[in-house]
């Protein structure tokens, strides 16, 4: 079963020799598969042992379903900041400016956008085919480092902020990158990719010397959604190693002292820039605020809820390909890619599909 120009199809595979047979069969047409099924490679339908088949009908292509809106610590709304479909948004260093993505859903391509905040007016930053993802400012705003696979190749590559220069590559890589921070030093840009089973894990590319990138974490578990403190000494990121995703602390840039933040799951941990706050998404999705004190070590307070965050996608399925929120400097405004009414899908559920195939 496949999808081809918005219909499902089934055919007949012969599993010996390893080759579609007879002639294609279309079970549904308006399928729905918007850009989270394009990024990630999910299907928007499934099939039972039983004979059921669910999928989601929509409008063919769809566009992307989350929203950038900014709100304040009491998650009262302060207004919405571009169109719909920009995800992994992140502010500027002077907070004048956010980048974020978009995904266009009709090529499968994305691109970096850069947003005014005071104007709301969208710039394009990139302008290549393919995937343009995972931006992170330099510490001045000057430049942005950003992964591309254009040509069929994995790079990392920075541009000037104001779109003018020339792109230069930073990595190329024989796997998929996500690029993670930049140190407020401009000495490492953090990033993660996957490892031979899949599994991905924290990596470290130097801004000086010879540039020669180093593993930070190579576990048996899955590290994601790393953020580096101001002031450098601290990595704030997620891990599985319990069974579950929970928010970690470690020293930075060589891990040794290590703190688990959370107890009841977390993703997606954000630094308020003086260091002394650390902020998450719970798994209902709540965003949660703990104090965090400490210059050689640490202590970790208990962590509180400010407000529900409805970001899109949810928060208790990792997906680390997608950063749903940023927070600004001070800590006192969010802004989040969130849900907005109506932008599910309906599910639609056919009983003995099989029979069809008779016909």
């Amino acid at each position: 079963m496949f999808i081809r120009e918005g219909s499902l199809i089934a055919q007949p595979f012969d599993v010996t020799r390893l080759r579609l047979t007879g002639d294609p069969l279309q079970l549904a047409d308006q399928m729905s598969f918007g850009n989270i099924f394009l990024v990630t490679g999910q299907a928007p339908y499934s099939v039972s042992e039983t004979g059921a088949l669910a999928y989601r009908s929509g409008s063919g292509h769809e566009p992307s379903n989350g929203r950038l809106l900014r709100f304040d610590r009491q998650g009262k709304p302060l207004g919405s900041l571009g169109q719909l479909g920009y995800y992994n948004p992140k502010f500027s260093p002077d907070g004048k400016r956010v980048a974020a993505e978009s995904l266009d859903s009709q090529s499968g391509t994305a691109d970096i956008w850069l947003l005014d905040i005071a104007e709301g007016v969208p710039t394009r930053f990139t302008f290549t085919q393919g995937l343009n993802k995972f931006a992170v400012w330099s510490p001045d705003g000057s430049r942005i480092a950003f992964y591309s696979n254009r040509d069929g190749t994995y790079k990392l590559f920075q541009k000037p902020s104001s779109g003018a220069g020339t792109e230069a590559v930073l990595l190329k890589l024989d796997t998929s990158i996500r690029v993670a921070d930049w140190s407020s030093d401009g000495r490492y840009i953090v990033y993660y990719n996957p490892d031979a089973k899949g599994k991905m894990h924290l990596s470290v590319l130097p801004q000086f010397g010879d540039r020669k990138p180093f593993p930070f974490l190579q576990t048996e578990s899955n590290e994601y959604h790393a953020t580096l403190s101001q002031d450098g000494r601290w990595i704030a990121y997620i891990s599985d190693e319990s069974g579950r995703y929970e928010v970690y602390i470690q020293s930075f840039p060589k891990p040794g002292a290590k703190w688990q933040v959370t107890t009841s799951g977390g993703v997606q941990p954000r630094w308020r820039r003086d260091g002394k706050e650390l902020f998450y998404v719970s798994p209902d999705r709540k965003l949660m605020a703990v104090d965090v004190k400490g210059d050689s070590t640490l202590q970790v307070g208990a962590a509180h809820a400010l407000f529900e965050t409805h970001i899109f996608g949810g928060s208790n399925v990792v997906q680390g390909w997608r950063q749903q929120y940023d927070v600004a400097a001070d800590g006192q405004q969010f802004l989040m890619s969130v849900e907005t009414e109506g932008s599910t899908p309906p599910i639609n559920i056919v009983l003995n599909w099989t029979a069809g195939l008779k016909k």
